[in-house]
This record gives C-alpha cells, sequence and structure tokens, in this order.
C-alpha cells in the first residue's frame, strides 16, 4: 500500500495525537503536529519492516434477508401504463386530502 491515512487530533492538554487509521494501534502523542505525524511514520515504517499485508478475497453476503417483497422491486419500469396509472392515483389521493 502506498498511501496511508494518519488522523491528527489536537487534545486538551495541548499535545498532538496521529493515528494511522489503516492500523489503529499505531499511534503517537506528540507536543508538535509536525512530531506527532512523523514519529507515528517512522512507527508505521518499523512494524512494517517485519511484516506482510496479503490480499484476501472475501464476498459478502447482506446482513439483513432480503425482504419478499424486493423481488417485485422495479417490476412495472418498463409498463407504458404504469405512469399513467399512478399519476391517476395522485390526482385522487388529493382530491381526498381536499375533502
Amino acid at each position: 500500500m502506498d498511501n496511508w491515512n494518519i488522523l491528527v487530533e489536537n487534545t486538551d492538554d495541548g499535545f498532538t495525537v496521529a493515528t494511522v487509521l489503516e492500523v489503529p494501534d499505531c499511534q503517537i502523542t506528540d507536543k508538535t503536529k509536525q512530531g506527532a505525524v512523523e514519529k507515528v511514520i517512522s512507527k508505521l515504517q518499523k512494524r512494517l519492516a517485519n511484516a506482510e499485508i496479503v490480499k484476501i478475497p472475501i464476498s459478502t453476503q447482506p446482513l439483513v434477508s432480503e425482504s419478499s417483497l424486493m423481488k417485485f422491486a422495479g417490476i412495472f419500469q418498463d409498463d407504458p401504463d404504469f405512469l399513467e396509472i399512478m399519476q391517476q392515483m395522485r390526482a385522487e389521493r388529493e382530491l381526498d386530502s381536499d375533502q
């Protein structure tokens, strides 16, 4: 990985905390922003010198099962009469709400 994201935060006591977002336990606190960033980069480089990044494929499944009604979503998208029916229903609802 060529680019890493570093979150830089100022604490109430005047220090700066730098955290590598991709490796949350890779964190440094320093008196200055520049010092914190330099030190966290150094810490990450040392850690990566003895490590290997392995990419693995994982298929993701939805956490929530699809609603049984979802199989009907979009079934009228190519129906030329559907838009007309929807407009009629909307007009009737507006008439009902006015009364």
